[in-house]
This record gives structure tokens, sequence and C-alpha cells, in this order.
């Protein structure tokens, strides 16, 4: 189903268990596994530092972007070895990319459709307050394979939960599911939130029709019967609805710790 497993590396809890988990799936599907490392060009930006120094009062220097770059990048050799030598140590094929970018951009570009992309929901922050955006929701909205999202909990994968709602995104959540249950040797359960239109039921022992606002009976549901893994839609909604009324897939995002597989 995947050739090739992806995994975004910043050195953050969350982003070291994205690696545990591209790991456990790759040791299974016996694919390739490439770790992924981008220096964000933004922070080395002469304009950045000087503002930075100003905030953080340290001296800045015409010159000091060259400084701190190279500084970055002995930060990701020591992260991308770690990485290389973890997956050797379980015998796996890993590989890595490092370069200099914009972080969504550049792990965008790398990811095929049959790609399996693994990422930390939260990054680390090179500077804390400075937000530059979140790269987990710009790669969830623009990628063209499924991201595995994680959270800085771990936990093993015993119980799988699909978010159904009879549209062919769902009905892909579904396939993969089914491919994690067998993969894994786990339980699989779906759940349909009804409101205005009836879905037909899915061919899945452990299914259950809910009511409700969808995002909140599906974290309700996630949390009562401790999921380990949720997969769903990636952002169903056009953006216009998704600004009017909110996007269910953000919601759940923000409220579970679990790790979520949204598919595209």
């Amino acid at each position: 189903m995947f050739s090739r497993i992806l995994v975004g590396l910043d050195g953050s809890k969350a982003s070291w268990n994205a690696v545990f988990y591209a790991f456990e799936f790759a040791k299974r599907l016996n694919v390739p596994v490439v770790g992924i490392h981008v220096i964000d060009e933004r922070l080395i930006e002469e304009s950045f530092l000087e503002d930075l120094a100003g905030v953080l009062g340290f001296t800045y220097y015409e010159g000091i972007s060259a400084k701190v770059k190279e500084f970055l990048e002995n930060q990701a050799d020591v992260l991308l070895e770690e990485f290389l030598s973890m997956g050797r140590s379980m015998g796996l094929k890993v590989s890595s990319f490092q370069t200099t970018g914009v972080p969504y951009r550049e792990i965008i570009a790398q990811a095929d459709k049959e790609d399996l992309l693994f990422l930390g929901k939260y990054g680390k922050r090179p500077v804390k307050g400075f937000l530059l955006g979140s790269t987990a929701d710009i790669v969830i909205r623009r990628s063209l394979c499924p991201v595995f999202l994680c959270s800085e909990e771990r936990r093993d994968i015993k119980k799988v939960c699909v978010a159904y709602d009879g549209k062919p995104l769902s009905e892909r959540a579904l396939e993969i599911g089914r491919f994690v249950r067998e993969l894994f040797n786990v339980e699989l359960y779906a759940i349909h939130v009804e409101q205005e239109e009836k879905v037909e039921p899915p061919n899945v022992e452990n299914y259950e029709v809910l009511k409700g606002f969808p995002e909140e009976k599906i974290v309700e549901y996630c949390k009562e019967k401790s999921m380990d893994l949720l997969l769903m839609g990636a952002f169903s909604k056009g953006r216009l609805k998704e600004f009017l009324f909110g996007s269910i897939t953000s919601f759940v995002i923000d409220h579970l710790q679990i790790p979520i597989l949204l598919v595209r």
C-alpha cells in the first residue's frame, strides 16, 4: 500500500515519537524510511535576527546569520546521525535528506502519493514565544499522501478507530484502517456521527452510529474507548465553510493526544 515512509525531524519529543511509529510501520512493511530535516531559512535572515536581538537583548552584528546557520547545520548533523543509527540498529533501510528552506514546502516537495508521511504535531521552537506557523497544519492541507500525526504521548497500537461518513476520503480511511488492522493484528472500530443524511453501514464488525456534533463525538468516543490511533479524512470541508463553521479535522487534532492518520 505504501512504497516509502518519510518522517520529519526537528528534535522535538513529538517528532521522535513520529520516528518510533515510522520505524514500526517500516519494519512490518519492509520499505525504506527517509528522515527529512529542514533548516528554516526564515531563522537565518538578517532582518529576523536583528529583530530577535532587540527582543532578547543580545548583540547583533552584520553577518551573524552565517554563524547561526553553521550552528543549525551542526545540530542537524547530530539529529540525522542519531536517526540513521537507530534505524540501522533495527535492520531498516534508512536514509536522510537535509536542506534549507521553508519546512512545509520542502517536506511537501519530497512526498509522493504512494508515501506515508510521519510528523510531530508540535514542532520544536527555536526561540520560545516566536512562531513561524505550524508546519504540520500546512503539510496536512497540501500533502498528496496520508499524514501520520504524532503528539508527545507514545502508545502501542492496539485499538484503531475510523471516523466514517460514507464519503470517498472516509472510504479511503477505512481501507487503510483494514490494512493497519492486518499489519499490527489489532482491533478495528468505525464510527459515524449521524446528522441529516443516513449512511450505508460499512462492513466493519465494530461499528457505531452516534448523534451530536461530529468533532465532539469523535474525540469523546476515542477517549472513552481508549483508542490508540484515529484515521479520518483531512480537511474535507471547503476553506469558506471551515472559516464560517470551523473544521472537524482541526478540532480533533487539537483535542486528541493520540496519533491521527489523516487521509488525502
